[in-house]
Protein backbone atom coordinates (compact mmCIF):
# COMPACT_ATOMS: atom_id res chain seq x y z
CA UNK A 1 0.00 0.00 0.00
CA UNK A 2 1.18 3.52 -0.97
CA UNK A 3 1.18 6.86 0.93
CA UNK A 4 0.17 10.29 -0.46
CA UNK A 5 1.32 13.36 1.22
CA UNK A 6 -1.56 16.22 0.99
CA UNK A 7 -1.02 18.91 -0.77
CA UNK A 8 0.62 21.88 0.11
CA UNK A 9 -2.31 24.17 0.24
CA UNK A 10 -4.34 21.24 2.49
CA UNK A 11 -1.11 21.11 5.15
CA UNK A 12 -1.04 25.18 5.33
CA UNK A 13 -5.32 24.88 6.25
CA UNK A 14 -3.94 22.43 8.86
CA UNK A 15 -1.43 24.65 10.09
CA UNK A 16 -4.05 27.45 10.32
CA UNK A 17 -6.80 25.79 12.58
CA UNK A 18 -3.95 24.83 15.38
CA UNK A 19 -2.55 27.59 15.51
CA UNK A 20 -3.42 28.94 19.26
CA UNK A 21 -1.82 32.61 18.64
CA UNK A 22 -2.39 35.79 16.45
CA UNK A 23 0.49 37.55 15.04
CA UNK A 24 2.70 35.95 17.14
CA UNK A 25 1.37 37.12 20.36
CA UNK A 26 2.52 35.37 23.19
CA UNK A 27 -0.83 34.70 24.62
CA UNK A 28 -3.66 32.93 22.75
CA UNK A 29 -5.99 34.18 21.17
CA UNK A 30 -9.03 33.96 23.21
CA UNK A 31 -6.60 35.77 26.04
CA UNK A 32 -6.07 38.64 24.13
CA UNK A 33 -9.69 39.11 23.72
CA UNK A 34 -10.47 38.87 26.98
CA UNK A 35 -7.68 41.30 28.09
CA UNK A 36 -8.92 43.49 25.33
CA UNK A 37 -12.69 43.39 26.28
CA UNK A 38 -11.62 43.75 30.21
CA UNK A 39 -9.37 46.99 29.35
CA UNK A 40 -12.77 48.09 27.42
CA UNK A 41 -15.44 47.02 30.20
CA UNK A 42 -13.18 48.94 32.78
CA UNK A 43 -12.72 52.21 30.59
CA UNK A 44 -16.32 52.24 30.13
CA UNK A 45 -17.14 51.52 34.03
CA UNK A 46 -14.80 54.53 34.76
CA UNK A 47 -16.09 57.04 32.35
CA UNK A 48 -19.95 56.38 33.75
CA UNK A 49 -18.92 56.91 37.26
CA UNK A 50 -16.83 59.89 36.70
CA UNK A 51 -19.83 61.11 34.25
CA UNK A 52 -22.40 60.97 36.93
CA UNK A 53 -19.82 62.21 39.73
CA UNK A 54 -19.75 65.54 37.42
CA UNK A 55 -23.80 65.67 36.88
CA UNK A 56 -24.01 65.56 40.21
CA UNK A 57 -21.48 68.56 40.98
CA UNK A 58 -22.98 70.41 38.39
CA UNK A 59 -26.39 70.45 40.18
CA UNK A 60 -24.96 71.15 43.06
CA UNK A 61 -23.08 74.24 41.46
CA UNK A 62 -26.41 75.61 40.16
CA UNK A 63 -28.22 74.83 43.84
CA UNK A 64 -25.19 77.13 45.82
CA UNK A 65 -26.42 80.47 45.67
CA UNK A 66 -23.74 81.86 47.64
CA UNK A 67 -20.38 81.68 46.12
CA UNK A 68 -17.44 84.24 44.41
CA UNK A 69 -17.87 84.45 40.60
CA UNK A 70 -13.75 83.02 40.73
CA UNK A 71 -15.29 79.60 42.63
CA UNK A 72 -18.31 79.43 40.49
CA UNK A 73 -16.07 79.69 37.36
CA UNK A 74 -13.30 77.28 38.19
CA UNK A 75 -15.79 74.51 38.89
CA UNK A 76 -18.04 75.01 36.10
CA UNK A 77 -15.07 74.62 34.18
CA UNK A 78 -13.53 71.43 36.14
CA UNK A 79 -17.02 69.81 35.63
CA UNK A 80 -17.55 70.44 32.00
CA UNK A 81 -13.85 69.25 30.81
CA UNK A 82 -14.39 65.95 33.34
CA UNK A 83 -17.62 65.38 31.65
CA UNK A 84 -16.21 65.58 28.90
CA UNK A 85 -13.19 63.11 29.28
CA UNK A 86 -15.70 60.89 31.20
CA UNK A 87 -17.43 60.71 27.49
CA UNK A 88 -14.38 59.86 25.74
CA UNK A 89 -13.38 57.23 27.85
CA UNK A 90 -16.83 55.40 27.35
CA UNK A 91 -15.87 56.14 23.18
CA UNK A 92 -12.64 54.29 23.46
CA UNK A 93 -13.54 51.78 25.64
CA UNK A 94 -16.42 50.95 23.27
CA UNK A 95 -14.42 51.25 20.20
CA UNK A 96 -11.93 48.74 21.87
CA UNK A 97 -14.48 46.03 22.79
CA UNK A 98 -16.17 46.59 19.55
CA UNK A 99 -12.44 45.29 18.02
CA UNK A 100 -12.94 42.22 19.29
CA UNK A 101 -16.34 41.56 19.57
CA UNK A 102 -16.83 42.51 15.66
CA UNK A 103 -14.85 40.02 14.50
CA UNK A 104 -11.75 42.45 13.72
CA UNK A 105 -8.90 40.91 15.97
CA UNK A 106 -10.09 37.55 14.18
CA UNK A 107 -9.62 38.57 10.66
CA UNK A 108 -6.65 40.28 10.98
CA UNK A 109 -4.96 37.15 12.65
CA UNK A 110 -6.04 35.94 9.43
CA UNK A 111 -4.40 37.64 6.87
CA UNK A 112 -0.74 36.47 7.24
CA UNK A 113 -1.72 32.88 7.64
CA UNK A 114 -3.72 33.27 4.22
CA UNK A 115 -0.54 34.93 2.95
CA UNK A 116 1.66 32.08 3.53
CA UNK A 117 -0.24 29.70 1.54
CA UNK A 118 0.83 31.46 -1.37
CA UNK A 119 0.23 34.02 -4.07
CA UNK A 120 -2.53 32.17 -7.23
CA UNK A 121 -0.87 32.26 -10.39
CA UNK A 122 0.19 34.89 -12.25
CA UNK A 123 -2.12 36.27 -14.31
CA UNK A 124 -5.25 35.32 -12.70
CA UNK A 125 -6.82 38.06 -10.26
CA UNK A 126 -6.55 37.98 -6.52
CA UNK A 127 -9.85 39.76 -5.04
CA UNK A 128 -8.68 38.53 -1.55
CA UNK A 129 -5.79 39.98 -0.90
CA UNK A 130 -7.40 43.27 -2.52
CA UNK A 131 -10.17 42.50 0.18
CA UNK A 132 -7.41 42.25 2.83
CA UNK A 133 -4.91 45.22 1.92
CA UNK A 134 -8.22 47.13 2.56
CA UNK A 135 -9.39 45.95 5.30
CA UNK A 136 -5.61 46.35 7.25
CA UNK A 137 -5.66 49.92 6.08
CA UNK A 138 -9.40 50.51 7.21
CA UNK A 139 -8.01 48.77 10.47
CA UNK A 140 -4.77 51.32 10.54
CA UNK A 141 -7.35 54.57 10.43
CA UNK A 142 -9.68 52.66 13.06
CA UNK A 143 -6.35 52.73 15.60
CA UNK A 144 -5.24 56.02 15.06
CA UNK A 145 -9.00 57.14 15.79
CA UNK A 146 -8.46 55.76 18.81
CA UNK A 147 -4.99 57.05 19.39
CA UNK A 148 -6.39 60.67 18.69
CA UNK A 149 -9.22 60.44 21.18
CA UNK A 150 -6.83 58.71 23.64
CA UNK A 151 -4.33 62.24 22.84
CA UNK A 152 -7.78 64.20 23.28
CA UNK A 153 -7.97 62.70 27.02
CA UNK A 154 -4.47 63.39 27.80
CA UNK A 155 -5.09 67.15 26.40
CA UNK A 156 -8.08 67.46 29.02
CA UNK A 157 -5.77 66.30 31.80
CA UNK A 158 -3.34 68.51 31.43
CA UNK A 159 -5.95 71.81 31.27
CA UNK A 160 -7.58 70.69 34.00
CA UNK A 161 -4.10 70.45 35.65
CA UNK A 162 -3.49 73.62 34.90
CA UNK A 163 -6.81 75.39 35.80
CA UNK A 164 -6.16 73.66 39.42
CA UNK A 165 -3.40 75.23 39.97
CA UNK A 166 -3.80 78.27 38.61
CA UNK A 167 -7.24 78.43 40.57
CA UNK A 168 -5.14 77.38 44.12
CA UNK A 169 -2.15 79.51 43.24
CA UNK A 170 -4.96 82.28 42.87
CA UNK A 171 -6.42 81.09 46.83
CA UNK A 172 -2.76 80.90 48.08
CA UNK A 173 -2.06 84.42 47.10
CA UNK A 174 -5.10 85.76 48.56
CA UNK A 175 -4.88 84.00 51.37
CA UNK A 176 -0.75 85.23 51.81
CA UNK A 177 -1.78 88.72 51.37
CA UNK A 178 -4.60 88.54 53.70
CA UNK A 179 -1.73 86.89 56.40
CA UNK A 180 0.26 90.12 55.79
CA UNK A 181 -1.92 92.28 56.64
CA UNK A 182 -3.04 91.16 59.62
CA UNK A 183 0.84 90.63 60.60
CA UNK A 184 1.64 94.02 59.97
CA UNK A 185 -1.65 95.54 61.86
CA UNK A 186 -0.15 93.15 64.61
CA UNK A 187 3.76 94.34 64.19
CA UNK A 188 2.24 98.34 64.42
CA UNK A 189 -0.06 97.35 67.76
CA UNK A 190 3.43 95.94 69.63
CA UNK A 191 5.28 98.79 68.26
CA UNK A 192 2.86 101.04 69.93
CA UNK A 193 2.78 99.36 73.01
CA UNK A 194 6.55 99.23 73.79
CA UNK A 195 6.31 102.80 72.74
CA UNK A 196 4.36 103.34 75.62
CA UNK A 197 6.17 101.63 78.45
CA UNK A 198 9.40 103.50 76.85
CA UNK A 199 7.47 106.87 77.47
CA UNK A 200 5.59 106.60 80.93
CA UNK A 201 3.91 110.08 80.47
CA UNK A 202 2.75 109.23 77.15
CA UNK A 203 -0.91 108.07 76.68
CA UNK A 204 -2.88 107.47 73.61
CA UNK A 205 -4.71 110.18 72.55
CA UNK A 206 -8.20 110.90 74.14
CA UNK A 207 -10.89 111.27 72.41
CA UNK A 208 -12.37 114.60 70.89
CA UNK A 209 -15.60 116.23 73.04
CA UNK A 210 -18.19 118.20 72.34
CA UNK A 211 -17.76 121.60 74.45
CA UNK A 212 -20.66 123.42 73.16
CA UNK A 213 -23.07 122.97 76.42
CA UNK A 214 -19.86 124.98 78.01
CA UNK A 215 -21.06 128.25 79.28
CA UNK A 216 -17.71 130.05 79.42
CA UNK A 217 -18.08 133.29 77.44
CA UNK A 218 -16.34 133.21 73.49
CA UNK A 219 -13.96 135.84 73.45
Amino acid sequence: MTWRTPPARAVGVANVTRRPCGRGSPFPQGVNVAIGLVLASCLVLVGLLTALRQRRALRALREEPYLADEDRVYRHGQAIRRMISSGLLIIIGGMIGGYYLSGMDARMDAIPERNKLGAPPEGEPDPQAKADKQFAKFVGFYWIGVLGLVFLVVCLAIMDFWATRKYWMARYKELKADHDAKLQRDLAVFRQQKLNERVPGLKPPTPMTDDTDTNEPLP
